[in-house]
């Protein structure tokens, strides 16, 4: 079942959620895949990074906020916020946002809802 989710979050609809995102707020935006690695980044050259703030966010169903600090302590990740991303109540990856915690953390789970929306919308397409 999880590789049938995993299907729903392809790399062209996290294109998608990462290019409407950065359109509308002024931080870059990651989409991780469900094993914590980048497929689509507002920088290109974190791509296919595993994302330890990610892994965190999958294996503890969590969002996980790193701030400075802890971004010295993890690879792959700058500071900023890691929510996992739901479809049919199951994780399929994640979205992060880099930036100050106190300037991204309103965004996030008005992200987060978005790229649920999107993924599930694809995920109907697909269907019919």
């Amino acid at each position: 079942m999880k590789l049938m989710l995993a299907g729903y979050l392809k790399e062209s609809t996290a294109r998608q959620i990462v290019q409407r995102t950065m359109a509308i707020i002024n931080y870059s935006v990651n989409v991780m895949d469900s094993e914590g690695v980048i497929i689509a980044s507002g920088d290109a050259s974190r791509i296919n990074q595993r994302h330890e703030g990610a892994i965190i966010a999958l294996a503890e169903n969590r969002t996980v906020a790193i701030d400075n600090a802890t971004a010295q302590t993890l690879k792959g990740v700058k500071p900023g916020i890691n929510m996992p991303i739901l479809f049919r109540n199951r994780i399929v990856g994640v979205i992060g946002i880099s930036g100050s915690l106190e300037d991204v953390y309103a965004y996030a789970e008005l992200v987060k809802m978005a790229a649920e929306l999107i993924i599930e919308q694809a995920g109907m397409l697909e269907e019919s």
